[in-house]
């Protein structure tokens, strides 16, 4: 199974790879899909006052994408480039180059070989190809203020708001097409049984581990062999103590001494709570646990939750008995903390055009074929990822997650944005500490010193 790759190390590799269930098929929608058909977008779209006046007849766009040709993504996008085509005489020439398509793709931008359009994370497009030192992406406002083929109103009024996320400047150099949170998963069966309520806060959190464990099972499930699932604790803790954007400035501190504000020792804290160091919520030899292991034993009823991005019930369903039914909730707030149980991680999959892209004109055009409900639909149908349309179908299992979305007053980035932004960083300083402080091998005052010592020097040896 293919998933998203970050980074440099092994256990960031194999952690990112996970991300791939995001991009996996298994299972249908809640309701039947709008098919969208080569002649569904003759009305009028946007600047042009009819779709059919959109003419690129002999215009070839160069996609680079970061899904592989099997991929249910890819074979979505391929059936938007024959409609498209269809509709503007265009054509769309794919280069399928997988999860390090920006290695090559920033390297073609530099040489004055560009794509003319791009697919990937909006974090990893932004951190690669957007700095104050250097814009390579074409900005994309005109997108949003126009509507979609078939369709009367601005693509921005159908959208998920988080893209702001990524506006800069005024500029906004994304348009997603996936929208992609975590949370907890459970069993709702299992919570109507042991008469449990989805928490909202940590100590109602903590209850709910203390009633799990005492009907015979872990509490909580982890694959201790994925780094990138491990952090997720302490990540999302910094989050709802000290709300967005302190989590990524620690990351970039060179000095290391933003570390010592105690929202980050109080995270790690509660991380410690939890682990094997403390209460020790997870199954026994988690440490040790490769993937897939414990999330399927998860799934089978051998533990009540798990942490993990909305691609879990995709990966899992085949896994579940009869009467498994997919509940989610978010992280939970923690008293006196600043983050809301309404603000919530947003990892957009998402549409870029370089800007040196020789058919800027025609792959906007595409992107905004791609951006109709109906195009929207047929990507859940697909592959059963969330679309980033607010009104697109959704799949059965991950329907749960709809009120969450639905209510969600702010966005914050994955992984603060600091996964992105630091990548080097977090594979080789944070990814080993939080490894140890998850496992309960460092004390959380252990856990900042060698956060706070490791990057010193990691900064240094980058001078």
């Amino acid at each position: 199974m293919s998933r998203f790759s970050y980074c440099l190390t092994l256990a960031l590799v194999l952690s990112l790879a996970l991300l791939m269930a995001i991009f996996a098929s298994c299972g249908g929608p809640t309701s039947s899909s709008v098919a969208l058909s080569a002649g569904a977008s003759s009305t009028e779209a946007g600047n042009s006052t009819d779709a059919t006046e959109n003419n690129f007849n002999g215009v070839t766009i160069q996609y680079a994408s970061c899904f592989n040709e099997a991929e249910q993504q890819a074979i979505w996008v391929k059936e938007m480039a024959e409609q498209w085509g269809k509709e503007t005489g265009g054509s769309v020439n794919f280069n399928f180059a997988g999860r390090d398509v920006l290695t090559s793709v920033k390297s073609d931008i530099l040489v004055g070989n560009a794509p003319d359009i791009i697919d990937n994370d909006a974090s990893e497009l932004v951190a690669a190809l957007l700095s104050d030192q250097e814009v390579l992406l074409e900005p994309l406002n005109d997108v949003y203020t126009r509507s979609a083929y078939g369709e009367d109103t601005p693509i921005k009024d159908n959208m998920n708001g988080a893209y702001t996320l990524y506006t800069e400047n005024g500029n906004d150099y994304i348009v997603p097409f996936i929208y992609i949170t975590s949370g907890f998963f459970y069993d709702k069966t299992m919570f109507s049984e042991l008469e449990l309520d989805a928490p909202t806060t940590w100590d109602e959190f903590l209850t709910v581990c203390d009633s799990i464990e005492a009907s015979g099972i872990p509490a909580l499930a982890a694959d201790g062999n994925i780094s990138f699932y491990n952090c997720y604790y302490f990540q999302a803790l910094c989050q709802r103590i000290l709300g967005s954007g302190k989590f990524l400035e620690a990351a970039l501190d060179e000095t290391g001494e933003l570390w010592d504000n105690p929202g980050f020792l109080q995270a790690a804290q509660m991380v410690s709570e939890i682990s094997a160091a403390s209460k020790n919520y997870f199954q026994d030899g988690y440490a040790g646990s490769a993937y897939p292991a414990a999330q399927s034993d998860w799934a089978m009823g051998g533990a009540g939750m798990i942490y993990c991005g909305t691609w879990i019930p995709l990966e899992t369903a085949s896994l579940t008995e009869d009467d498994f039914e997919f509940g989610f909730f978010p992280f939970p707030t923690v008293v006196g903390g600043i983050g809301e149980l309404n603000d919530i991680e947003a990892q957009l999959m998402s549409f870029s055009v370089p800007r040196d892209a020789k058919n800027k004109e025609a792959a906007k055009d595409f992107i905004a074929f791609c951006s109709s409900k109906a195009a929207a639909d047929r990507l859940v149908e697909l592959s059963d990822n969330m679309a980033a349309r607010t009104d697109a179908i959704y799949p059965d299992a991950l329907i749960d997650v709809k009120p969450t979305v639905d209510n969600a007053t702010a966005y914050h980035k994955n992984f603060d944005g600091a996964m992105s932004a630091a990548p080097e960083w977090w594979a080789n300083v944070f990814y080993p500490a939080d490894d140890a402080l998850f496992f309960g091998e460092l004390s959380p005052e252990a856990f900042i010193e060698q956060i706070k010592t490791e990057s010193v020097k990691f900064y240094e040896n980058k001078k």
